[in-house]
């Protein structure tokens, strides 16, 4: 008998990782990433304001006061002697992930964590391991921006990534001019079809994949190595851009939609048939809830105001596993053949399956009780058929 070897996908992964031990009058720390120059700062940077919030976090507000003064003081501090050993880790792994980009992050604590300790024992670890003088200014810069996060109550746990990487993102680019246009070869917008010679920067440590806004409607465009580019989901974007924007001391910056146009018509016609939505702030995106016998799912609206469109999308409330998709796909195919008013889509990358309607407007206003039928039309047919997909899905895993 002869074994057949199996094809393996390796995913290349930046690591990071701040060994912080603190005994007595005495703290050292080791940093340490598996990258260098840029893509090593980078990675350094956003792991560092991650480990803040994640500190911020563990104290809770109430005793943050004494991290945040550490953190606007750029002198050099005197700490007294600790009573304990105290060893802490701290890891940090950036995942090029299907959907977008994905930050692991895991803090060790041996003995008592002294926060503002091990906060500055760090920068000063940081600082000293790049002599570069916009690295330093940048750490600084995040520094900053951490602590005035931490002094108004604004990390939480569900927000930990968004505002590591928009502080570090933030001070990346301060370097440079914020929205600093970057070249981007063979890089289309998948949400307006926009290729211009640049998108704005947006910083991620890879060196197999790019983070961009797009200069002209706003979406986030992720592009892995191999793989087509994909927009970001409007909702995770929007709160994303919305970060940063506050950080960087200016108004969430909005695709060039005004109030007269295609967002301004949808909020007008959602508000005219009661129906709740929420707003995406840097998006042209109104999110909403559909419910009915089969349960609840994400439903949104995007105008692309560039090609006269609107877009209603009802989301799968669950994703097909990756050995089922091409079953599922299959399935799928041959539901759109007698649809007349959208189609499904299969993302194979994550499993994501959503019900399109694109409404063509050439102009006109957009139609209440119009609005109202795609709407419903839109949700039933996802409903309809999520009984035929869970049964694909059943069927492939029974073989």
């Amino acid at each position: 008998m002869q074994s057949k070897a199996l094809p393996v996908t390796v995913r290349r992964m930046i690591e990071t990782t701040f060994d912080i031990a603190h005994a007595g009058a005495e703290a050292n720390c080791k940093v340490d990433s598996n990258v260098g120059g840029e893509l090593a700062q980078q990675a350094e940077l956003v792991a560092f304001a991650h480990y803040v919030a994640r500190v911020f976090l563990v104290l809770g507000r109430a005793r943050a006061g004494a991290v945040v003064e550490t953190l606007v003081d750029t002198g050099t501090l005197k700490w007294p002697a600790v009573p304990a050993l105290s060893e802490t880790q701290a890891i940090a792994r950036f995942v090029d992930g299907v959907s977008g980009p994905r930050l692991y992050f895991r803090l060790n604590t041996h003995g008592t964590l002294y926060a503002n300790l091990s906060v500055d024992a760090l920068r000063n670890a940081l600082r000293d391991r790049h002599a570069d003088v916009r690295f330093g200014e940048r750490l600084v810069r995040v520094a900053e921006l951490m602590a005035r996060l931490g002094a108004t109550g604004q990390v939480g746990e569900e927000n930990e990534f968004d505002v590591a990487l928009a502080a570090a993102d933030v001070a990346w680019r301060s370097a440079v001019g914020d929205g600093a246009g970057v070249p981007e070869a063979d890089l289309e917008c998948p949400a307006c079809g926009f290729a211009g010679e640049k998108f704005e920067l947006r910083v991620w440590p890879s060196d197999a994949a790019v983070l961009r806004r797009c200069g002209r409607c706003g979406t986030g465009v992720w592009r892995r190595e191999g793989h087509r580019p994909r927009a970001i989901r409007p909702d995770i974007w929007g709160a994303m851009e919305t970060m940063r924007a506050q950080l960087a001391g200016a108004a969430p910056v909005a695709p060039t939609l005004g109030e007269a146009s295609l967002l301004g018509e949808l909020k007008r016609v959602f508000d005219e048939n009661d129906w709740p939505y929420s707003e995406v702030d840097g998006a042209p995106v109104l999110v909403a809830e559909l419910s009915g016998p089969e349960g609840q799912w994400d439903f949104y609206a995007q105008a692309v105001e560039e090609k006269d469109l609107v877009l209603l999308y009802s989301i799968a409330p669950h994703r097909v596993p990756e050995d089922r998709r091409r079953e599922v796909s299959e399935f799928l195919t041959k539901a759109n053949y007698g649809l007349a008013d959208g189609n499904f889509e299969l993302d194979f990358d994550d499993g994501e399956i959503r019900y399109k309607t694109v409404l063509h407007l050439q102009g006109d206003a957009l139609d209440v009780l119009l609005m109202r039928r795609l709407v419903r039309s839109n949700g039933t047919a996802l409903e309809t058929y999520l009984p035929s997909i869970h049964s694909v899905v059943s069927a492939a895993a029974a073989e």
